[in-house]
């Protein structure tokens, strides 16, 4: 099927009565709602649907595909907004239906829907954040809020009883043994989708992990904008509930864009997969890249089997502490997977010697080059300026915002003109500021977000700082030195295949916070050591990047789709 285009956006469906529709809808909030009615389109191939459509506070992330949107029984759906009617372009499906998918078939019955989608003013606050229910994690709550280092020591203790799964091969998945007698799905069957016609678009299957600000983000955006290059329709899913403050950005331009909202279970059936299955037989998809997807790794099987020999490609940066993480869930579906992309050194040495995936299926490609613009690495002398500090990254937990200003707090009882520099949003954003407010340090601390180009901060930074509980190899570690500012990091992931030891301090919070005030003290008295620290870390980047980047890789592979 050839999309339509509705509110400027590829759609799977047409409005029957377009005026009914809200004129005031930004780019944002039509892909949100363009992106909701693609999936119930599939959902319901050649019915005409009525959409209710509903307005909510910040409270309430959009509800877009989940399991309610189908029957309305969500809070999310209080104050109706508009209703418009829809009638979906996909084909339906001649075929008998399973006996499994009696309660997926009970869903989609009704010819109405509801969604919710938030209005652009939700952007301005953090996202929603689960309160904690129970009393040990109401006071481990105020434990973090009071004093944040504590309460790291506390979770990386926790951490401990994970270590199993990343020191010891995955098991891998058998797919067709969970629907024998005895196997998680037995009852169920193995379905495969029917062909698509021959003249379908030719088109990839794209799954990322949500389309919000990251590093990992920039490179699963420019992998959606190489595919569209190639001339082949980008059809991108997300898995991860979230506001989609970057739906708008223009590598998603002329995508099939579907972002999900969970749970999205009761409605796929196991081994019958009822939104993908829809989508093979209207496109002819050509590939399958997983990008921090869950929901897509867990249907990889089913894809080979519909579609045998199809290329799938996965791209993976970091192994969480707990568990694995997303290369864990890569290498437990090793079998359906044709080459697992990594961006460092050390990632590739896991999956290859850790986890026995086998060398030739393992690609390292460096990133680079997606937040900053190129330029000739030159070394940036400080001059007259103030010592400046950079923090650049998301203000989530794992970027660790804590350490650097308790570091700021340290370095700040010294008589000297320190300037700090904070550059990012999150989901932690105001508890950061808050943080800053309690210790004081307003004055001190420059704060930032991503409305501030990255260049802007690293043209005045003399050293970056990587403050992580855990990483791969940081996309700003490689664009800081690319812009002549060297870094110094906590050594964690990949971080030690470019920052040598000297540059590294321990990842214990504590000690963290001591070494790099140590270390930052030191670098402010000798430019001469700071330039040379840049020069060691410039040799080993040059190296890194001295194979072909992920974007040059990836335009490979995808050339022969």
């Amino acid at each position: 099927m050839t999309p339509e285009i509705v509110l400027g956006q590829p759609a799977l469906f047409r409005v029957i009565h377009p005026e009914a529709l809200p004129d005031d809808l930004s780019d944002r909030e039509s892909r949100l709602l363009v992106g909701a009615f693609n999936f119930h389109a599939l959902m319901a191939p050649g019915r005409t649907l009525t959409v209710n459509a509903y307005d909510g506070g910040g409270e309430s992330l959009p509800r877009l595909t989940d399991d309610a949107t189908f029957d309305g029984h969500s809070r999310a759906f209080r104050r109706r907004e508009f209703t418009v009617e829809i009638e979906s372009g996909v084909s339906p499906e001649e075929r008998e239906a399973t006996a499994a998918e009696a309660s997926a078939a009970r869903l989609p019955v009704s010819d109405v829907r509801h969604v919710h989608v938030s209005r652009d003013d939700v952007l301005r606050y953090d996202p929603p954040r689960r309160v904690p229910s129970d009393g040990v994690r109401k006071m481990l709550s105020v434990l973090r809020a009071k004093w944040p280092l504590i309460y790291d020591d506390l979770r990386d203790l926790e951490l401990l009883r994970h270590r199993k799964g990343l020191v010891n091969p995955q098991p891998r998945r058998n797919y067709e043994a969970e629907f024998m007698e005895g196997g998680i799905h037995a009852g169920n069957e193995i379905v495969v989708a029917e062909s698509a016609s021959g003249d379908a678009p030719r088109a990839v299957l794209l799954g990322l992990h949500w389309f919000e600000l990251g590093g990992a983000e920039r490179w699963a955006f420019e992998t959606v904008r190489i595919v569209r290059d190639a001339g082949l329709l980008p059809i991108v899913l997300t898995n991860r509930d979230s506001h989609h403050a970057w739906i708008a950005r223009s590598e998603l331009d002329g995508a099939v864009v579907i972002p999900f909202s969970e749970p999205t279970v009761a409605s796929q059936t196991p081994g019958v997969e009822e939104l993908i299955r829809a989508i093979l037989r209207s496109f002819d998809v050509r590939g399958v890249v997983v990008h921090h997807n869950q929901w897509l790794y867990d249907r990889l099987h089913w894809i080979v089997a519909s579609r045998p020999g199809i290329p799938i490609i996965d791209s993976t940066h970091i192994v969480e502490y707990r568990g694995g993480g997303y290369p864990g869930s890569s290498v437990m579906v090793d079998g359906a997977i044709t080459k697992h992309h990594v961006i460092s050194p050390s990632l590739a040495r896991w999956m290859i010697d850790v986890q026995e995936v086998p060398a030739e299926k393992v690609v390292l490609a460096p990133l680079g080059g997606l937040t900053v613009a190129p330029k000739d690495a030159r070394f940036r002398p400080r001059g007259d300026e103030p010592f400046t500090v950079a923090f650049i990254g998301r203000m989530a937990r794992q970027k660790a915002p804590e350490v650097f200003i308790e570091t700021a707090k340290s370095l700040s009882r010294l008589d000297r003109p320190f300037r700090f520099v904070m550059h990012g949003d999150g989901d932690m954003a105001t508890w950061v500021d808050d943080l800053i407010r309690s210790h004081g340090l307003e004055g001190r601390i420059v704060r930032r977000d991503s409305s501030t180009p990255v260049d802007v901060t690293l043209d005045e930074a003399h050293v970056l700082v990587v403050t992580s509980h855990n990483e791969g190899l940081t996309l700003t570690t490689l664009e800081a030195i690319a812009h002549g500012v060297p870094v110094i990091s906590t050594d964690v992931g990949a971080q030690s295949d470019i920052i040598p030891s000297e540059a590294l301090v321990p990842r214990n919070p504590h000690r963290a916070v001591r070494e790099l005030a140590r270390k930052l003290a030191e670098l402010d008295d000798d430019e001469e050591r700071r330039h040379e620290l840049w020069r060691v870390e410039r040799k080993a980047e040059k190296h890194l990047l001295s194979l072909p980047s992920a974007t040059e890789w990836f335009e490979g592979e995808v050339s022969a789709w």
